[in-house]
């Protein structure tokens, strides 16, 4: 290019520049325009500052799992182990207690006292036996400083046979004793006002001694495979040297029977008591007043119903027993009074 070129070019460029300038100053407000904003800014952080708990990787050689491929070689091998028995830890055994079918005591002490007791029993076969037991208790007295006989003494006599086989057991029992007693107390000043003479005659006409007896016969019987459970009866006789008396007789058999899984249990008693002496109290009002008589006899029956509930460790007996009593005789001081009966009801209730 020739200088006369580039001079050209330059001129024309020049000229150009000019022009724009004046054009600027001529219009310097360049308008208004509308801005529509379609999507509001959201910041957002990127992934590379996140924490994640468990990032995502994308190393192919971490991800890829390894096979492995093993083998186990096994061959028998002889062991030297060797269990020992087991044996039972040794329990300490306490030393049993001795216990003889037949005994015999003996004591004695001040006052010519006495104090024996024999025992006896007898296997009669494997299934029945017989046993006795005789007990007397005694003293000659002669205590010093009293002044009526004071020695006593106390046997009594008991026998029973009895038999205990597979599906049923049984005894029947008698007994006696004899007790001689003497109230031998006398008040302090007895008789000081009397002359010395009079005091012992006196004295010496006093009957201290009470003679007692008492006789009885019963029996028990039990059933291990009947309804028919137990029953057992008794006659006891008392009386004394002053013609009191008392007799009773009871006979309570049980029965049991099972209903629904419930233990039934039905208990029965017939119990008779008659009582006599032949004088009352005196009137302490009116002690010139005559003394008759007592006479008393009772008859009881009754009957207790129960069953029992069994619920893991409780044990409960629910039942109720009604009971008849009827007043057979009713003599005081000698006059007769009307008899009279009356029912009574009671719960019978247990827990353990």
């Amino acid at each position: 290019m020739t200088h006369k070129a580039q001079y050209k070019i330059t001129f024309i460029l020049l000229l150009a520049g000019l022009q724009t300038t004046f054009a600027q100053k001529k219009d310097e407000n360049i308008g208004t325009e509308v801005v529509n904003v379609v999507k509001p800014y959201t910041p957002s952080i990127s992934d590379a500052f996140k924490v994640k708990e468990t990032p995502t990787l994308e190393d192919e050689e971490t991800t890829k799992k390894e096979e492995i491929k093993y083998n186990i070689f096994s061959f028998p091998v002889a062991s030297t182990f060797t269990p020992s028995k087991g044996r039972a830890a040794s329990v300490d055994k306490t030393a049993q207690e001795r216990l003889f079918k037949n005994y015999l005591t003996l004591g004695f002490g001040s006052y010519a006292s006495a104090n024996a007791e024999l025992f006896i029993t007898e296997n009669i076969s494997n299934t029945d036996y017989v046993a006795g037991m005789l007990r007397h208790q005694s003293t000659q007295g002669n205590i010093k400083g009293v002044r009526l006989d004071d020695k006593f003494y106390d046997t009594s006599l008991d026998l029973t046979y009895g038999s205990k086989q597979q599906s049923l057991s049984w005894n029947a029992d008698m007994g006696y004793q004899h007790q001689v007693y003497n109230w031998y107390g006398l008040p302090e000043f007895f008789g000081n006002n009397l002359p010395e003479a009079d005091q012992n005659a006196l004295i010496n006409a006093i009957n201290p001694q009470q003679t007692y007896h008492n006789f009885y016969l019963g029996g028990r019987v039990k059933a291990n495979d009947s309804f028919f459970n137990e029953g057992s009866f008794k006659y006891n006789r008392f009386w004394d040297a002053y013609g009191s008396e008392e007799n009773r007789f009871f006979i309570k058999p049980s029965l049991k029977f099972d209903v629904s899984d419930k233990a039934i249990t039905a208990n029965f008693t017939v119990d008779y008591l008659s009582t006599k002496f032949d004088k009352a109290f005196p009137d302490v009002d009116n002690p010139a007043t005559p003394v008759f008589g007592n006479e008393h006899s009772y008859l009881t029956l009754a009957v207790n119903p129960n069953f029992q509930i069994l619920q893991d460790d409780l044990t409960l007996n629910l039942g109720a027993e009604i009971v008849y009593l009827s007043t057979l005789k009713n003599i005081v001081n000698g006059a007769d009074f009307d008899s009279d009966s009356d029912f009574f009801v009671y719960p019978t209730v247990t827990a353990s």
